[in-house]
Protein backbone atom coordinates (compact mmCIF):
# COMPACT_ATOMS: atom_id res chain seq x y z
CA UNK A 1 0.00 0.00 0.00
CA UNK A 2 1.19 3.46 -0.87
CA UNK A 3 -0.62 6.43 0.64
CA UNK A 4 -0.60 9.59 -1.41
CA UNK A 5 -1.65 13.06 -0.33
CA UNK A 6 -5.26 14.07 -0.84
CA UNK A 7 -5.17 15.46 -4.38
CA UNK A 8 -7.49 18.43 -3.93
CA UNK A 9 -6.98 19.45 -7.58
CA UNK A 10 -7.59 17.74 -10.90
CA UNK A 11 -3.89 17.95 -11.75
CA UNK A 12 -2.89 16.21 -8.52
CA UNK A 13 -5.65 13.58 -8.92
CA UNK A 14 -4.39 12.84 -12.43
CA UNK A 15 -0.78 12.63 -11.26
CA UNK A 16 -1.74 10.19 -8.50
CA UNK A 17 -3.72 8.03 -10.93
CA UNK A 18 -0.86 8.01 -13.44
CA UNK A 19 1.56 7.03 -10.67
CA UNK A 20 -0.72 4.09 -9.82
CA UNK A 21 -0.77 2.94 -13.45
CA UNK A 22 3.02 2.97 -13.61
CA UNK A 23 3.32 0.58 -10.64
CA UNK A 24 2.79 -2.99 -11.80
CA UNK A 25 1.82 -4.07 -8.28
CA UNK A 26 -1.20 -1.73 -8.14
CA UNK A 27 -4.49 -3.65 -7.86
CA UNK A 28 -6.76 -0.85 -6.65
CA UNK A 29 -6.94 2.87 -6.13
CA UNK A 30 -8.70 4.41 -3.13
CA UNK A 31 -9.92 7.95 -3.56
CA UNK A 32 -12.07 10.32 -1.56
CA UNK A 33 -15.63 10.41 -2.86
CA UNK A 34 -15.29 13.82 -4.52
CA UNK A 35 -17.27 13.26 -7.74
CA UNK A 36 -15.11 15.57 -9.85
CA UNK A 37 -11.79 14.08 -8.76
CA UNK A 38 -13.11 10.51 -8.90
CA UNK A 39 -14.50 11.02 -12.40
CA UNK A 40 -11.26 12.58 -13.64
CA UNK A 41 -9.01 9.83 -12.30
CA UNK A 42 -11.37 7.00 -13.33
CA UNK A 43 -10.59 7.32 -17.06
CA UNK A 44 -6.86 7.05 -16.38
CA UNK A 45 -7.32 4.04 -14.11
CA UNK A 46 -9.83 2.29 -16.39
CA UNK A 47 -7.31 2.35 -19.22
CA UNK A 48 -4.96 0.30 -17.01
CA UNK A 49 -7.67 -2.02 -15.58
CA UNK A 50 -7.24 -0.59 -12.08
CA UNK A 51 -10.36 -0.54 -9.91
CA UNK A 52 -11.21 2.72 -8.22
CA UNK A 53 -12.89 2.65 -4.81
CA UNK A 54 -14.50 5.80 -3.44
CA UNK A 55 -16.28 5.26 -0.13
CA UNK A 56 -17.03 7.72 2.64
CA UNK A 57 -14.16 6.41 4.75
CA UNK A 58 -10.74 4.97 4.15
CA UNK A 59 -11.65 2.01 6.32
CA UNK A 60 -14.69 1.20 4.17
CA UNK A 61 -12.69 1.61 0.97
CA UNK A 62 -9.95 -0.68 2.21
CA UNK A 63 -12.52 -3.29 3.28
CA UNK A 64 -14.08 -3.15 -0.20
CA UNK A 65 -10.70 -3.60 -1.87
CA UNK A 66 -9.63 -6.44 0.41
CA UNK A 67 -12.93 -8.22 -0.23
CA UNK A 68 -12.38 -7.89 -3.98
CA UNK A 69 -8.87 -9.32 -3.61
CA UNK A 70 -10.27 -12.32 -1.70
CA UNK A 71 -12.92 -12.84 -4.41
CA UNK A 72 -10.47 -12.49 -7.31
CA UNK A 73 -10.50 -15.62 -9.44
CA UNK A 74 -7.05 -15.33 -11.03
CA UNK A 75 -4.16 -14.68 -8.63
CA UNK A 76 -1.74 -14.51 -11.57
CA UNK A 77 -3.68 -11.57 -12.95
CA UNK A 78 -4.81 -9.94 -9.72
CA UNK A 79 -5.17 -6.42 -11.13
CA UNK A 80 -7.58 -7.56 -13.84
CA UNK A 81 -9.45 -9.89 -11.46
CA UNK A 82 -10.01 -7.14 -8.90
CA UNK A 83 -11.06 -4.77 -11.68
CA UNK A 84 -13.65 -7.26 -12.90
CA UNK A 85 -14.99 -7.80 -9.35
CA UNK A 86 -15.34 -4.08 -8.65
CA UNK A 87 -16.14 -3.03 -12.21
Amino acid sequence: MICLDNPGTLAAAGANARRATEDSSTVGFLIEPDPTLASFSRSILDAADIAQVANRSGQASMATLLDAIRRADDPDSLRESVYSVLG
